[in-house]
């Protein structure tokens, strides 16, 4: 028998033994509490609702539940499975989802329509990654994070591969799931290119169609976390600012290695570490105090459980955070060799160059599991002139002003090009965070972080060699 649910507006509930099922919220409650179930699976909870006692085929499913996607029997099967955990159909005599071999599915239970009380709030939806990285050095940056968020509607947190963005973009999200009553939402980039629709991807990610995407996010008080943005900063931008535009409860918190320059953007810039400076002579509780060393020491841990700073590895310790800028990404590859090398040998390693930092995560993203990874993808996303400049100033020991960087472009590298090019080029290196601003009280001055310098003369050798 067919049952029908005329509108959402009815404001009706269905009831079927201990559970009530709320399908303007799409909710589902086992005696008062609400169950987490994902949106498909309630879609074809629904469609098995109305045609209780009939079968319904594999077919019909995927033609209800996904209209105008391709999708396949496994992803039918893979959403009976989630509602029969939900049901705890595996525990009853009496099921309330049947299978029929070769002919589909049926809800076998008596089902009754009620007039719904208020239902009870469902669980918020969230499906932030978990982190098994300590944020070690990072609170204030999150805490500020957490902050603006509570006040602006779009911010992009940006800063050097490496560096942290995505942990501290997590971490203060994690912070905001009772703040934001429609839940928190995360989109990674990292695996998507100029080809595809990065809207379409939000969609599927939000289970929504295309068409209705705006009024969908116009209801909503939600946070949307877009990670890993640098190499669709463009689409990235016009779609924060048009989803922005027709949602006002919506915002948007962002991670790449330069802001979108977006209508109403807030940027955070995201600095190294605190590190011991080369004039320190410090003891080990005195660096105790720097967070780029009790990053490095909680790493090394990691691989030696026995490993302690001390007064006798102190210095060796805060010299390998100097030579690694306090990046984080940096000082957890480093660590990785502590049980091989010992401190002495990485420190010599690091004389020669960065390539020792190669051996980062298996799980991690291939950019981000060694250092020249990472500063090859955001090298290769550099335009030609970009390229050159940032190869030139390698050559630029130490912080230098943006005349010293104009004058050396000019009489070296780039002298054919325009005053105002290389200007544009030293700008796009700021912007794209691979030269770092240093204010001062009178001056703003300019430099390369000792791993991105080494890679950047590197790279530097190496066009010398071609050219001959």
């Amino acid at each position: 028998m067919t049952m029908q649910i005329k509108t959402p507006t009815d404001n009706l509930a269905l009831r079927f033994g201990p559970f009530l099922f709320y399908p303007e919220q799409r909710l589902l409650t086992e005696d008062g509490r609400a169950l987490s179930l994902g949106g498909r699976a309630m879609d074809m909870l629904l469609v098995l609702l109305e045609r209780r006692g009939e079968t319904v085929s594999k077919e019909e499913l995927m033609k209800a539940v996904w209209p105008t996607s391709v999708v396949d029997e496994i992803s039918v099967r893979v959403h009976i499975a989630a509602l029969r955990r939900a049901l705890g159909d595996s525990h009853r005599k009496e099921l309330y989802i049947t299978t029929l071999p070769q002919k589909g599915y049926r809800f076998s239970r008596d089902v009754t329509l009620v007039a719904a009380a208020e239902p009870p709030a469902g669980p918020r939806k969230c499906n932030l990654p978990a982190l098994l990285s300590t944020t070690e050095g990072r609170e204030v940056e999150i805490d500020k994070v957490a902050n603006l968020l509570t006040q602006r509607r779009l911010l992009t947190i940006t800063g050097p591969g490496g560096i942290g963005k995505t942990t501290v973009a997590i971490r203060a999200a994690q912070r905001l799931k009772d703040f934001f009553s429609d839940g928190i939402h995360f989109l990674d980039l990292a695996c998507l290119d100029s080809n595809d629709d990065l809207s379409q991807s939000l969609c599927e990610l939000l289970r929504v169609e295309k068409s209705t995407l705006p009024g969908h996010l116009a209801k909503q008080h939600m946070l949307l976390v877009l990670d890993n943005c640098e190499h669709l900063v463009s689409e990235s931008a016009l779609l924060a600012e048009s989803l922005l535009g027709s949602a006002d409860n919506l915002t948007i918190v962002a991670t790449s290695r330069e802001p979108f320059r977006a209508d109403g953007e807030s940027v955070m810039h995201l600095g190294p570490l605190p590190y011991p400076v080369a004039s320190d002579v410090l003891t080990a509780q005195e660096a105790q105090g720097y967070a780029a060393v009790r990053l490095f020491v909680y790493r090394c841990q990691s691989r030696l459980p026995d490993f302690v700073l001390n007064d006798d590895n102190v210095a060796d310790i805060c010299a390998i955070c100097r030579r690694l800028d306090g990046l984080p990404l940096a000082l957890e590859l480093a660590a990785v060799h502590i049980d091989v090398l010992g401190l002495r040998g990485i420190a010599m390693q690091l004389e020669e160059g960065v390539k020792v930092l190669s051996q980062g995560k298996r799980t991690a993203m291939k950019r981000h599991q060694t250092l020249q990874a990472a500063l090859d993808w955001s090298y290769g996303m550099l335009e030609a002139c970009e390229q050159s400049c940032f190869r030139t100033l390698s050559i630029l020991n130490g912080s230098f002003s943006l005349e010293q960087a104009l004058e050396l472009l000019d009489a070296l590298d780039c002298g054919s090009r325009s005053r105002a090019r290389l200007l544009e080029a030293v700008t796009q290196l700021v912007t794209k965070s691979l030269v770092e601003v240093e204010r001062g009280r009178e001056e703003v001055r300019y430099r390369l972080l000792d791993t991105t310098r080494s890679y950047a003369l590197d790279k530097l050798k190496q066009r010398e060699l071609a050219e001959g």
